[in-house]
């Protein structure tokens, strides 16, 4: 990404402007923050920056309840049976618990690493990036999007793709990171007095698979309504739980164990405030007329 070019934000149509670092951009207008990382996501399986056993460990507890209530929530809005497309799936934990309540699951995933241990449990996943790996004309009821979208560089594409991919009344779920987020705000708060490690966590950078993107709810919405689809509903879910949280920081293995004390201890002591502030994790729901 250029650092002195001007861009057009895929939100709002503003320009995302070089912002506080020469990794960062913001919009003008509505906010939305993108960064200039690379995705490098492996096509093979191989060595690992993230010990996925331990993160998987790390996540179990928090993921299960949390994609139950995203499951409910869907269930209510396009009762199963019915096709849903996971992108991004992962090792396969929504589409075990979608399987579960009755949906026809079945997700894409572009990372070798974790295809093997989806199919290994059960799930039906294609190996590539969507919409590449998908039927000419293939669509579904319902796209899920659950900690994915923001990783994924060229977001106008992926969400023309999705509003094409999906089925009259179909229904997109978009769980994303959320800037006006506890956490999030903090650790910009930590960066604007010299300490970034925190928000670099946050950005995951480094890691195959940053994060490009920070929205908010409302960025989401208004980028939907660009394409035609109207928000039907919104969840917020908790994106820490102190259940395997030393497993989940200690997951990036290049990470010094100092700043993992630092920040186990920090989400600990912030653990009851964090859950009475804004949440980090924001669900939208969309449908398609």
């Amino acid at each position: 990404m250029d650092s002195d070019a001007e861009m057009s934000c895929p939100v709002c149509g503003g320009q995302l402007r070089p912002y506080r670092r020469d990794w960062l951009r913001r919009c003008a207008t509505c906010g939305v923050l993108r960064s200039n990382f690379e995705i490098n996501i492996p096509a093979t399986a191989g060595q690992l920056l993230v010990d996925e056993a331990m993160r998987e460990a790390g996540l179990e507890a928090l993921r299960h309840e949390n994609n139950g209530r995203l499951l409910a929530r869907l269930a209510a809005l396009k009762p199963p049976p019915v096709r849903l497309l996971d992108v991004g799936s992962g090792p396969g934990f929504l589409l075990a618990q979608a399987r579960g309540v009755g949906f026809e699951a079945q997700g894409v995933e572009p990372d070798a690493n974790t295809v093997g241990a989806a199919r290994a449990g059960g799930a039906a996943v294609r190996h590539g990036y969507f919409p590449d790996v998908l039927e000419a004309g293939e669509t579904f009821d319902v796209i899920v999007f659950n900690d994915v979208l923001e990783h994924i560089p060229d977001l106008e594409a992926a969400l023309t793709a999705s509003v094409e991919r999906l089925s009259p009344g179909g229904v997109l779920c978009l769980n994303c990171p959320d800037r006006d987020g506890f956490y999030f705000r903090t650790a910009t708060v930590l960066d604007g007095l010299g300490m970034g490690g925190a928000l670099a966590r946050l950005w995951q950078r480094g890691l195959p698979s940053p994060h490009i993107w920070y929205f908010t709810a409302n960025n989401l919405s208004q980028a939907l309504k660009r394409h035609g689809l109207d928000e039907i509903g919104r969840l917020s879910l908790d994106t820490v739980g102190l259940n395997g949280l030393w497993a989940r920081i200690r997951c990036v293995k290049s990470e010094p164990l100092l700043l993992s004390v630092a920040a186990y201890l920090f989400a600990v002591a912030t653990y009851p405030l964090a859950r009475l502030m804004p949440s980090d994790a924001q669900v939208c729901f969309f449908r398609k007329p």
